[in-house]
């Protein structure tokens, strides 16, 4: 089945909340961080209101304004355009088969819930995400890897119902012999505290050495060694940083571990927006943490938070961002770690192979997601007196960013975007909006395939 591009809704809300993260004086959210953790989450179906700020961001934007036109409608095939994702040739590597390598899923801000009222328009999986979840678990389990990885928001408030139907099922992947890592996220403190927290993930676990000080551990398969970390302890539900204490037992963990390969685990991010001249919140708040892993040759972090597919590297280390599974191109994460040797690729969840009814209801509300946004972006050239063919164009070139941004082929298609006549009128025409930015950030600095990643230890 092809995989259409959507218009990632989800995407373009976190763009939107630029604003809000410029305007509470984070430096470096104008430069790769586009949502603060609270507003941009909480705004994608929480229970919670979202906050004040990115309530301001969205509007402003135009979320309500004005009607369809034709240019909608030209923007809106072109961003629901039936392409389909390249299959990886690392999925055929010859570590997949190895017995001695370690193989896993890795899966990030599942946002489980048992709420079906809850707006679905920026995440369309929302309104499917029992469905999702079974899909999820069973292709788990069909691929049956080592271990599955999640690095947080693994519900979308903590809630009790949600958390007891994430736990049943993932409860189906430990009795089928597959061990499971867990890492805490902001969205799972909304309505559960730290001993809740335990109380009911910490029997699906194996951990090896624990923080007293947080919920951070290690977990260790055949000899690989996980540091699943706990970056909620200090702000419970909010940005993420170690207290002193954590940042202390990790320094342990790394030198106990020493001459061991280390894949380092977090929900929020460790390299994604991190500037000399500050941060944005999605970061983890230690500025000291890139080199405490660079020092201890950690090369591999896996976090989450921005709810979309990204790889990048700085001075050896390497990040990867796990996309979310019910918005946008639907990606779950592939790994297979020898002795001397990593690799990674990411591809879309293949609904239809366990329910087809899923695969087609979760494509008409992508596409209606879509559909929305692209007229969120009309309507905010319609304030910035875009018309006709000028107005047609950028829309075309917003739509085609995005489709590159959320399969995880933006830096293949970088030079094609900045040589589009219409780049600079689009830049121009949405940077007092912080959309311009960002692109341009995005643009100029995403260096790597979002997809793939093949590390030599």
């Amino acid at each position: 089945m092809k995989k259409p591009f959507f218009l990632f809704a989800l995407s373009v809300l976190l763009c939107l909340l630029l604003l809000a993260a410029c305007s509470n004086g984070h430096a470096g959210a104008s430069a790769g961080s586009p949502a603060s953790s609270s507003a941009a989450g909480k705004s994608a179906g929480s229970p919670a209101s979202s906050s004040a700020a990115g309530k301001s961001a969205w509007e402003s934007a135009g979320k309500s304004a004005g009607t369809p036109d034709k240019h909608d409608a030209a923007a809106s095939s072109a961003a629901s355009g039936d392409d389909q994702i390249p299959e990886s040739a690392l999925k055929n590597d010859p570590l997949w088969a190895d017995p001695d390598s370690v193989t896993a899923m890795v899966v990030s801000d599942l946002h489980y819930t048992d709420q079906k009222n809850l707006d679905h328009s920026l995440v369309p999986g929302l309104a499917l995400s029992g469905e999702i979840a079974d899909a999820l678990i069973d292709e788990v389990i069909d691929r049956h890897p080592d271990v599955l990885i999640m690095t947080g928001d693994n519900t979308n408030s903590g809630g009790p119902e949600e958390v007891s139907g994430l736990t049943a099922r993932l409860r189906r992947i430990k009795e089928e012999g597959i061990g499971i890592i867990i890492t805490t996220g902001n969205h799972d403190f909304d309505r559960m505290d730290a001993s809740d927290f335990e109380k009911n993930y910490f029997g699906l676990l194996t951990p090896v050495d624990r923080d007293p000080a947080s919920l951070s551990y290690t977990a260790i398969v055949k000899d690989l060694v996980f540091l699943a970390m706990d970056d909620n302890a200090v702000y419970p539900g909010g940005e993420g940083k170690f207290s002193q204490e954590t940042m202390k037992w990790l320094t342990q963990m790394l030198e106990k571990y020493r001459g061991s390969r280390i894949i380092f685990l977090s929900h929020h991010n460790v390299l994604y927006g991190r500037r000399e001249s500050g941060f944005g919140p999605n970061l983890i708040g230690n500025p000291d943490l890139p080199v405490l892993l660079r020092k201890n040759k950690v090369q591999l972090a896996m976090t989450g938070h921005m709810h979309a597919q990204y790889i990048m590297e700085k001075e050896g280390l390497w990040e990867v961002l796990s996309g979310m599974p019910f918005s946008g191109s639907h990606f779950i994460g592939h790994l297979a770690v020898s002795r001397d040797r990593a690799v990674y690729y990411a591809e879309p969840i293949d609904f239809a192979a366990y329910d087809n009814d899923l695969a087609e209801k979760l494509e008409k509300l992508d596409r209606e997601s879509a559909d929305s946004m692209t007229q969120t972006f009309s309507a905010l050239l319609d304030r910035q007196g875009l018309k006709e063919d000028k107005k047609s164009k950028v829309l075309d070139l917003i739509n085609r960013f995005f489709m590159y941004y959320n399969s995880g082929s933006l830096a293949e298609h970088a030079e094609e975007l900045r040589k589009d006549p219409s780049y600079k009128t689009m830049l121009r025409t949405l940077w007092d909006y912080n959309y311009g930015r960002w692109m341009k950030e995005m643009i100029e600095t995403t260096k790597h395939n979002a997809r793939e990643l093949e590390l030599n230890f």
